[in-house]
């Protein structure tokens, strides 16, 4: 096909938004959710036997996320024609034998290729891989054919570290204080307690006849040949508590430990063996002063009772402390230590307690000024970030022009100056100057 036919461009730029797209949605999502990301990578290698320290997990995570994004929007815009092909190939490589084993061995249930965006099957994943492998096999062979893109080569090494600095900023975000998006069962706005059985809530009523099971209304009751299973909610959805447990002991107290109504606190440890103590005198100080104004505070651990009294003696906590399943706790509030605030039972804001102690438990908080303090709204910083982000892009794609001729005109000067100092310098060599003065050295001999 030859490069000059607009089919022949218009099929690479399919090509490369497509591909490009795909990594980038596949990086940024495991950026924003970077906890979600190393919980991921830590269960493929707990799959296959490994350990490995969290920092070194940690890095791994960063490493691939932001490789797929950076490399994925460079070759939507067309930067670096034949390096950006070139290095999703070799995410491939890696890639595809990997999705192919998980396929066929199944050891985790999904591979977490866009986190908890899309889960898709394992079978999907490779067909995905597949189709996305030949598209980049005929990207490296086609893409430095078509000369076009939005940026020029010269300013695209300033695209590239614009974009790495803001992959970079929204998985820090995201793991220092909390996702920017949430993706998972429990985002802001969802309602732990339980829901009023009132008159607004209508229901669904399940039969089951020889085998077959069909759901009716309230007015359309079924003859006595049916047995009833169960009912079920069939409007106000939103108001229904999700599938969230506390326990005490073997008790579930989740209806009585979550307030209906005001403020609550609740303080999230998912893993009780990576906890730092050092946090234990501001969550303290923070019960005492949130007690005062009458707003309570609660402690859920993913542990045993053992391990209740371990951090009750390790933290001298006098708040309640509650047992919770780890999963769920892991998807309610990321970090090692976070801090979830309620409202009438529904998730207002959640934030790790790193972010919450160095930046709102400042000296002569008010009790009364915790649930507004502890706010965080990691939602409006990522929109302010893109969008910061996206106009500087914009803004170098219109100028680029101008700025390649300014470099262009301080380069020149730059080198000037440069052979003019070199020619005022007595102990300069005449040939670098291009001076025409040269000695030759005579052989003795001749």
């Amino acid at each position: 096909m030859s490069s000059d036919k607009p089919a022949f461009k218009a099929l690479i730029w399919v090509l490369r938004i497509v591909v490009g797209g795909v990594f980038v949605m596949s990086g940024l999502v495991k950026m924003i959710d970077l906890y979600g990301f190393v919980f991921k990578i830590e269960e493929y290698l707990a799959a296959w036997g490994m350990t490995e320290p969290r920092s070194l997990v940690l890095i791994a995570a960063m490493a691939i996320s932001g490789y797929e994004f950076v490399l994925g929007l460079l070759l939507a815009m067309g930067c670096y024609k034949r390096v950006a092909p070139w290095g999703l190939m070799l995410s491939m490589i890696v890639m595809l034998p990997l999705t192919f084993y998980i396929m066929v061995a199944e050891p985790v249930s999904d591979c977490g290729c866009f986190g908890d965006f899309w889960v898709i099957s394992n079978t999907a994943t490779f067909i995905k891989n597949l189709f996305l492998t030949a598209a980049i096999a005929l990207l490296i062979v086609w893409n430095g054919k078509l000369r076009s893109g939005l940026f020029k080569p010269a300013i695209q090494w300033i695209v590239g570290a614009w974009i790495s600095l803001y992959i970079i900023l929204v998985g820090l975000i995201g793991y220092n204080v909390q996702p920017v998006a949430d993706f998972r069962p429990f985002p802001e706005g969802t309602s732990l307690a339980a829901a009023d059985d009132d008159d607004s809530t209508e229901y669904a009523f399940i039969y089951e006849r020889d085998g077959e099971r069909r759901e009716f209304g309230i007015d359309e009751q079924p003859d006595s040949t049916w047995t009833f299973i169960d009912r079920v909610a069939t409007s106000n959805a939103d108001t229904q508590r999700p599938d969230f447990a506390i326990f005490d002991g073997d008790d579930d107290v989740t209806e009585d430990v979550i307030e209906p109504e005001g403020y609550e606190l609740l303080l999230i440890i998912p893993e009780p063996v990576r906890a730092d103590v050092s946090f234990t005198y501001y969550i303290n100080e923070l019960y005492e002063k949130a007690d005062s104004a009458g707003i309570p505070m609660i402690g859920l651990l993913a542990t045993d009772e053992e391990g209740l009294e371990m951090w009750k003696d390790l933290s001298m906590a006098s708040y309640p402390l509650y047992t919770a399943d780890d999963t769920q706790l892991k998807e309610l509030s990321r970090g090692v230590m976070s801090l979830v605030v309620l409202k009438d039972g529904r998730i207002i804001s959640k934030g790790t307690m790193s972010y919450i102690v160095n930046e709102t438990l400042a000296d002569g908080i008010d009790g009364s000024d915790i649930p507004g303090c502890l706010t965080v709204d990691t939602g409006r910083w990522m929109k302010f970030l893109t969008l910061f982000f996206a106009a500087v892009l914009l803004l170098l794609y219109l100028f680029q022009g101008l700025i390649l001729a300014v470099k262009h005109k301080i380069w020149r000067k730059f080198k000037k100056k440069n052979v003019t100092l070199q020619r005022n310098d007595p102990q300069a060599d005449p040939t670098e100057t291009g001076g025409t003065d040269q000695t030759v050295e005579k052989n003795p001999n001749n």
